[in-house]
């Protein structure tokens, strides 16, 4: 009965969520500043290619410095820990009063972004051909972090719903089965990540 309930509670949630974000989108979509934007971006694609040497730019230079961005971003990581299967301290907040997003998540997402601007910049120095190797260890990392976006934005909305005035205690024991699950699910998407980029450094050295 708690896990059904849990479960309604959480889709009402959702819901609601996708309600308001797909107002929000409308809102932005008919202001002033979405139609600058637009105009700007129809300018400049009138306009491309901005030069005739535009073809022949060296992107390498720019695309070195997206890698060592991500390079210094996953050197900030506690890949020491990640090593391990299971961090206790990934459950210190639990389900506190405390809402705002998990401390430790923040730098693994901007790694993700950045992971993704550095394959990016490979396809892009590889040339309109497409000739970019595929890196198979930069693949299993990217969707090891996609693992861990997913999962702790599961565990803050279980979190949210558990904080819910008055909710029953059936469904607030769901909420938290449900919210440790995720966050367990958090540290296997770091461990995988930290054994897929430690296999690149190797690979690389």
């Amino acid at each position: 009965m708690g896990a059904a309930k849990a479960g309604a509670l959480l889709d009402r949630q959702l819901t609601l969520a996708r309600t308001r974000a797909h107002s929000t989108a409308l809102q932005a979509l008919g202001s002033s500043r979405f139609h600058a934007v637009a105009d700007k971006v129809a300018v400049l694609a009138s306009e491309v290619p901005l030069t005739e040497a535009a073809g022949a730019t060296d992107l390498r230079p720019l695309a070195a410095a997206a890698q060592d961005r991500l390079a210094d971003a996953v050197s900030a990581l506690p890949l020491v820990t990640a090593g391990n299967p299971y961090n206790a301290t990934a459950l210190v907040h639990g389900l506190s009063p405390d809402t705002v997003p998990h401390p430790q998540d923040a730098p693994w997402h901007q790694v993700r972004l950045l992971l993704r601007l550095h394959r990016y910049a490979r396809e892009a120095v590889s040339g309109p051909k497409g000739n970019a190797v595929v890196d198979l260890r930069l693949l299993s990392a990217g969707q090891a972090l996609n693992r861990h976006r997913d999962a702790s934005e599961a565990a803050a909305a279980a979190a949210q719903a558990a904080r819910t005035p008055r909710i029953a205690p059936a469904t607030a024991y769901a909420l938290g089965v449900l919210h440790a699950d995720q966050r367990h699910e958090v540290e296997a998407a770091r461990f995988a990540f930290q054994q897929a980029w430690q296999k690149e450094t190797v690979g690389a050295s």
